[in-house]
């Protein structure tokens, strides 16, 4: 009969090789469990009140930026440049009379091409062509509706564009971003009030502008007329003599917290 103290029996090996297996799981166990409560528990996330604020301001513009153009096409190119420096100067000697400044008056580089038209199937050459433009600013508006007539007595082609704008721009709009930042802090009062919460801090802010659009759209700051002058009127071509109202307006979204 076998004797189960003998060393080699097959109990007493289990038990010699489970001792050292529990032996280290007792403290990994522990490891675990430490580890367990050092982990920190996700935090709530913090109360916020998102807002949209709006503010505009609206005013006229006072000052004015006219754009013509004078193009002439002759067979020889130096009279095509010839005439065109001659309605050049008549445009910058009547510019003079309602600027004060000589920035006022910026002139553009001459552009001359070879100028072809399309004649029984093919391009035929029918001269040279050279082209410039003349910017005027005219900072008083009352002066425009002469100014404009004094113009087309001139031989200009084109009057490119009528640009009405402010010189306080930036002031103007700095006070719309204001005023939206005060209403979006109004609205956020008024649903911490109605939710019976307190409005904490100011978090987050951005403020999205549209610098002196015209009540027409125009995102330029700007009423904007292109028109040819071959009959040469201010009626029948649709040309308009009293600029919009600019508006200058600003979006303001704002994160304030709840205490």
């Amino acid at each position: 009969m076998v004797s189960d103290a003998n060393p080699l029996s097959s109990s007493y090996m289990k038990k010699f090789c489970l001792r050292p297996f529990a032996l280290f799981l007792g403290p990994s166990l522990l490891v675990l469990v430490l580890l367990a409560s050092c982990t920190p528990q996700a935090a709530a996330p913090p109360r916020q009140v998102k807002v949209l604020g709006f503010g505009s301001l609206t005013s006229y513009p006072d000052l004015a930026e006219i754009t013509v153009e004078s193009s002439f096409t002759r067979p020889r190119m130096r009279d095509a440049v010839q005439e065109m420096k001659i309605v050049t100067e008549e445009v910058l000697a009547l510019s003079r009379q309602f600027t004060s400044q000589p920035e006022d008056i910026r002139i553009s580089s001459v552009s001359a091409n070879k100028e072809y038209q399309y004649l029984q199937n093919q391009n035929k050459f029918v001269g040279y062509n050279t082209s410039q433009s003349i910017t005027i600013k005219l900072t008083n508006l009352k002066q425009l509706e002469s100014f404009m007539e004094g113009l087309l007595k001139t031989r200009i082609n084109r009057i490119q564009h009528i640009r009405y704008s402010h010189t306080q721009a930036d002031s103007l709009q700095r006070e719309a971003d204001l005023l939206a930042l005060k209403e979006a802090s109004k609205t956020a009062d008024q649903l911490c009030r109605t939710s019976q919460v307190t409005k904490g801090k100011l978090l987050e802010m951005a403020n999205y502008n549209s610098r002196g659009s015209s009540i027409i759209g125009d995102a330029v700051m700007a009423q904007e007329t292109s028109m040819r002058l071959e009959a040469k009127g201010i009626g029948n071509t649709g040309l308009r003599m009293t600029p919009d109202l600019i508006i200058f307006s600003s979006t303001c979204h704002a994160t304030y917290q709840i205490d």
